[in-house]
């Protein structure tokens, strides 16, 4: 008699797997996702099943789910921006909704609920369906034999040909060597008229280069908003704002040291308030309109360094932006996480209350 065998509690999650739909490598309208953004579904797929299981559904009777931008950057192991782009990805193509979270004043306190996240459903054609079915049977083994000896009569074959011309490359390689021997002496004269015409242009080479280098810098500098929307660079700066950025650069390196300041003020405000992460996207479940605020304040700045002598333009931006995180963002989001703590108090204490009626009564 075979012994038992136990299930033991690595094995159970071995078999744990998340899935990723077939659909998003037969349909044009998925494939052109990134890699990221399809592993974001599949681990957005698994909480929204824990949401099916606990009934969490609204007053439409449409299952929802809740995972902050701080969760996925632990999960995804990326920064906020890449979060960010990584849901309007899947936000372009209907695959995630997402609807704000509440913000309600009540005696000068702002409320706030988190956001809902709602998943969409992958669509699938009548091709996908033939696609993926034929991905997956299996070719029968006669076509593969039937392929070798094909293959193996086209080898002969070029085998035979590559035989037959190196009698042939040989004739050539002679007449050509005859040949170069003759003309070297043309050669050395073309050689000389084209090193008088060089030099002739080295005068004209700067300026040639310098107006390249303005144009590759003008299209670089017109296209700011959609290189930074590239899925590789990590940024939590809107595009609106990108755009303010733009306007005020002389040069794309200019913009982009702009957006390096925005990122390095954020970072300071951080330390400056005990290394509190703070996320832009979850500014406005305090009831801050982020990225009006963040283009109003960068204008500010702009505007100082147009009317005011200015020495350091990028420091100027950045004593700026590091205020406004640190004197308004931080001081609401800590309003917002004190009004939330207070109701769990208030009801924990009602829920007491009522059990100790309840049991006063029996």
């Amino acid at each position: 008699m075979s012994e038992f065998q136990f299930y033991k509690s690595k094995e159970v999650y071995r078999e744990k797997y998340y899935q990723m739909p077939k659909v998003f490598f037969t349909n044009e309208k998925y494939v052109q996702l990134s890699n990221d953004a399809k592993i974001a579904y599949m681990l957005l797929k698994d909480r929204f099943d824990h949401s099916v299981q606990n009934n969490w559904v609204d007053s439409d009777d449409n299952i929802y789910f809740i995972y902050t931008v701080a969760e996925l950057m632990e999960l995804l192991h990326c920064r906020e921006g890449k979060v960010a782009k990584i849901k309007k990805e899947l936000e372009k193509v209907n695959l995630l909704k997402q609807k704000k979270g509440r913000i309600n004043t009540t005696n000068g306190q702002i409320k706030t609920t988190p956001n809902r996240l709602y998943l969409g459903k992958a669509e699938v054609t009548a091709t996908d369906v033939f696609k993926i079915t034929e991905s997956d049977q299996i070719s029968p083994p006669s076509q593969e034999t039937e392929s070798s000896t094909v293959n193996a009569k086209i080898a002969r074959t070029a085998k035979a040909y590559s035989d037959n011309d190196s009698t042939v490359n040989a004739k050539i390689a002679r007449t050509a060597k005859a040949n170069y021997i003759k003309d070297s002496t043309v050669n050395a004269k073309i050689a000389d008229n084209l090193l008088y015409s060089i030099n002739s242009l080295d005068t004209n080479r700067h300026y040639i280069d310098t107006e390249k280098d303005a144009l590759q810098n003008k299209l670089l500098l017109d296209n700011l908003s959609t290189i930074m929307s590239d899925e590789s660079i990590d940024t939590f700066v809107p595009e609106h704002v990108l755009e303010l950025i733009k306007v005020f650069s002389d040069t794309y390196a200019e913009a982009q040291q702009t957006i390096k300041t925005i990122h390095n003020a954020k970072h300071k405000a951080q330390q400056l308030n005990n290394g509190d992460v703070l996320i832009f996207e979850d500014l406005e479940s305090y009831g801050i309109n982020a990225e009006t605020e963040l283009y109003t304040t960068l204008l500010k700045a702009y505007q100082r360094i147009k009317t005011e002598k200015i020495e350091n333009k990028q420091n100027l931006i950045f004593v700026y932006v590091r205020n406004w995180f640190t004197e308004h963002c931080y001081p609401a989001k800590y309003a917002a996480l004190q009004t939330n703590h207070s109701n769990s108090i208030a009801t924990t204490k009602n829920w007491l209350e009522e059990e100790l009626k309840n049991s006063a009564k029996a």
